[in-house]
Order: C-alpha cells, then structure tokens, then sequence
C-alpha cells in the first residue's frame, strides 16, 4: 500500500492531550540542550519533521521527539542503524510535562479520520510523513505536534514543535546514556529490541 499525499483535513482533528505528571523520554545528541527542538531539516531520519525543503531553509520551525518509555527512545533513536555506542556522547533525558499539551493524534483508528492506515506510523518513506508533518502543522495552529505507535518498537511517541507552550516541560534527569544510574535500563531496551552495543 501506498501512502496517500495529504488532501482536505478536517476542521476537527483527533486530538490527544498528554495530561500535566506524564513522563517523557528522549535521547538526544552531545551538543544540544535537553528542551531544544532541532531546526535543521527536514532531516533524511526525521519522520514528521516539518520544516520545509530544503534541509535547513524554515527558520523558527523545530522539532523535538521524544517517547513515553525508554523502550521506545532508544528503540526509536538506535533502532534504524543497528547499534549504540555508549561511548559516542548521547544523552537521554527525562521531562515531565507541566501543562496540558495537544496535539494531532495518529494512533489507532484516530488515523482514520485523515484517510490513513498505521501505514503513517511504520513507512519508511519519510518523504510522504514529512509532507503530512507540514500538512497537520498548517492546518491546526493550536496544536503543538503529533502523537504516533514508534515503527521500531510499538511505544508511544511524540514530536513536539515550535508552538510547544513556554514551560511545559520541566526537566528530573538528564546525563550520558552510559551514565551508571541509566545505562542498566539502557542496555536492557537496547537488547529487546535487538540494537547491538558497540
């Protein structure tokens, strides 16, 4: 099956709301502060980055992906390439959402309302997902991103955007994946879904 290009939204979307308390995960490269979107894209890995091509030419337009259980960060972080190197410098982070945040809801039936399959959430053909990305991102300003079922391990997942509300995020644990107080749990998630560790 192929997946359909994006045609009329409708005016009241799917929504899921990740409700103040909830957890999120993320792991994230040497470099970067914890709670900052990526603005270069769309980026070849990037499956619902919605910045417009080319790569790095939509000032302002981040994206901030992040999983509900470390499962799925590493599975969706590591899973494409392979392996993980602890030694590389990636981080993980833990956040907790302060205020409501909503966003377009692509899991489950919830899909269907936009003409879609789960065909969204497991394509490897970014290209379409990032043309929905921009597709939602225009059509539903109040929204601060997209929730979907991770392709590389079934958990949940998020991108967050630019108009992600100032302070719902607040930040309980940040440090490198081979920190000792993670790295048990880490390597644990890498060996259940099958990511080898360099």
């Amino acid at each position: 099956m192929t997946l359909p290009s994006p045609r009329k939204l409708p005016a009241k979307p799917p929504i899921a709301v990740l409700a103040p308390g909830l957890r999120l995960i993320r792991v994230y490269g040497a470099g970067c502060r914890w709670n900052a979107g990526r603005d270069w894209g769309p980026h070849p890995e990037g499956p619902f980055d919605h910045q417009t091509p080319p790569p790095g030419s939509a000032a302002g337009r981040t994206v901030w992906y992040a999983s509900r259980s470390v499962l799925g960060a590493v599975a969706e972080s590591f899973g494409r390439r392979g392996f993980l190197d602890p030694a590389a410098g990636d981080r993980i982070v833990v956040a907790r959402i302060g205020a409501p945040i909503r966003l377009v809801d692509l899991v489950g039936v919830a899909a269907r309302r936009f003409g879609l399959t789960q065909e969204i959430a497991s394509t490897i053909d970014y290209v379409r997902t990032q043309e929905w990305a921009r597709a939602l991102y225009a059509a539903y300003p109040d929204l601060a991103g997209i929730r979907w079922r991770g392709r590389q391990a079934g958990s949940m997942s998020v991108v967050l955007t630019d108009r992600l509300p100032a302070r719902s995020l607040t930040l309980e644990f940040d440090a490198v994946v081979s920190d000792p107080r993670v790295w048990p749990r880490v390597a644990r998630a890498a060996q259940r879904c099958r990511v080898r560790i360099v």
